[in-house]
């Protein structure tokens, strides 16, 4: 199955996996860029991604079909 470039992997840079610091415990959760939120693995607290990328959604007609959430409204963070 093909998937689009700014979803498949192979075409991701570096700074597209980034830990974010978990606001309840301290603990770190590892992000890939398209993920929207996590579970902390130390206490289970449901972490939000603050760098989340899927500018993709913002004009894709299988956004909602590819991600799997609800894409209406969703914008790209400012670079």
């Amino acid at each position: 199955m093909l998937r689009c470039p700014g979803q498949d992997q192979r075409f991701w840079k570096p700074e597209d996996v980034f830990e974010v610091q978990c606001g309840k415990c301290g603990g770190y959760v590892e992000f890939f860029k398209d993920e929207p939120k996590l579970k902390c693995r130390n206490c289970d607290e449901l972490v939000s991604n603050p760098r989340i990328d899927m500018s993709c959604a913002q004009w894709c007609r299988h956004a909602q079909q590819c991600l799997g959430v609800e894409t209406k409204g969703v914008r790209s963070p400012a670079r």
